[in-house]
């Protein structure tokens, strides 16, 4: 059990501040912005920020999660919790990256040199909190197409997943992903497939030569996402004639 003194020293300091916020912003029926600025949650991010950098890794991964609590109020915290997801324990890292997805579109820019990092583990960590954060870190498609040509399977099949994520706003990822459908690993192979399907009829031409493919998963998959995205399509003529009547 990963259990430190410290560590339960910097839990119920989130909880104080809430509780804090909470009595005296709601309690007394006081507006929030006649709240104590030393009773709200942003005031404990500059230690928290310090306590990322503590010796003890369970010190480190219950710091990032209480600043995961404050979500984009700790935006201040985003370039030592990209840091963080170097960090040599497992579970520290996992904690950096579930909170910079709850920092959005600001901790983009923080991860994407991490799409480069020597460890594959980081570079796939990265990847994932960039498909976590969806649509709103959309300035990393590129970033990510270039990633879908990654040495490590797992990496480039991670990337693959968090362009799906992206959707159509991904559309410039196609070519690359049709690649992708080459690779000789058969679970990135039916990964491009499915994040091609989110891409819409775009997608088609480089579906198509799937269904030739020599593992019977793929072909199996890529005429699932043709029949798909033509559903998609015709759903949304169906809507489109129904609207005019």
């Amino acid at each position: 059990m990963r259990t430190h003194y410290k560590q339960i020293a910097i839990m119920p300091l989130g909880m104080l501040l809430g509780i804090g916020v909470l009595v005296a912003s709601a309690g007394y029926g006081q507006e929030s912005q006649d709240v104590n600025p030393s009773l709200r949650p942003a005031a404990a991010v500059p230690g928290l920020i310090e306590a990322l950098r503590d010796e003890d890794s369970s010190v480190r991964e219950a710091a990032a999660l209480a600043l995961r609590e404050m979500g984009t109020d700790a935006r201040a915290a985003i370039p030592a919790l990209a840091e963080l997801v170097r960090d040599p324990d497992g579970y520290v890292r996992i904690a950096a990256a579930h909170t910079l997805e709850r920092m959005k579109a600001a901790a983009v820019p923080s991860l994407l040199p991490l799409l480069r990092d020597p460890d594959a583990r980081v570079r796939e960590v990265a990847v994932q909190t960039l498909g976590s954060i969806g649509p709103n870190a959309k300035a990393a498609i590129p970033a990510l197409t270039r990633t879908l040509c990654d040495e490590n399977s797992s990496v480039r099949e991670t990337a693959a997943l968090a362009l799906r994520e992206m959707g159509p706003d991904a559309k410039a990822a196609i070519p690359a992903l049709a690649q992708l459908a080459r690779d000789p690993d058969g679970y990135v192979r039916i990964t491009a497939a499915h994040s091609l399907v989110r891409m819409g009829a775009e997608a088609v031409p480089s579906l198509v030569p799937l269904l030739q493919d020599p593992d019977t998963r793929v072909r199996e998959i890529a005429a699932i996402s043709l029949r798909q995205i033509w559903a998609n399509m015709g759903s949304r003529s169906v809507d489109t004639a129904s609207s005019g009547n």
